[in-house]
């Protein structure tokens, strides 16, 4: 009997470790679950939109981010598009020798009876004619196989002391250079 006795002890032996073996493959699945959940929860944006010191934008509760587009920064200062300063505003007379200065377009900055800022106009349209180029030239296609059509979208920061004046006749210009969709950046709340 001691003989089967120990047999015996050695099969149970020998299950015991059985069932402590380390299995890698549903390790490896379990952590490529948890990989791909946190590579889609995370909030991860190619968009990088800059500021120009001193602006000061209207606060925004939308947690939406902006899709890449055109940028068009606003100051009272100057017009800044795609990091190029493209115009400066002149000084009002009224607002000389005042605590706050005021500024306004120069004459030969508006065109069409006052309506469309000049130098932001060229500005857009050249920005324009470089895009459907690059459209032209890309391998992306539409189902007819003609390349893809001019977005439009242009994305603007507008400091919050800018005249509604103002931004009516950057929306016009911008429009009448063919850009359509307009996105107004604002600074995000956090709560």
């Amino acid at each position: 009997m001691p003989f089967h006795r120990s047999i015996r002890v050695r099969r149970n032996r020998k299950e015991i470790r059985r069932s402590f073996d380390l299995q890698l493959t549903p390790m490896l699945d379990v952590l490529v679950i948890i990989l791909v959940f946190l590579l889609k929860t995370a909030a991860v944006t190619s968009t990088t939109f800059t500021s120009v010191a001193g602006i000061e934008l209207p606060v925004s509760e939308s947690p939406d981010v902006p899709p890449e587009s055109l940028q068009l920064i606003v100051t009272p200062e100057a017009m800044t598009l795609e990091d190029q300063r493209i115009m400066d505003f002149v000084q009002s007379a009224a607002s000389v020798g005042t605590a706050e200065a005021s500024y306004e377009f120069a004459r030969g900055d508006l065109d069409e009876g006052g309506r469309r800022v000049v130098p932001l106009y060229d500005a857009l349209v050249k920005a324009r004619e470089k895009a459907e180029l690059l459209r032209a030239k890309s391998k992306a296609r539409d189902a007819d196989g003609n390349p893809l059509p001019f977005d439009g979208v242009l994305a603007v920061q507008a400091d919050k002391r800018i005249a509604y004046d103002t931004i009516r006749k950057v929306m016009y210009t911008a429009y009448s250079a063919g850009y359509t969709v307009f996105r107004f950046l604002a600074l995000r709340k956090d709560f």
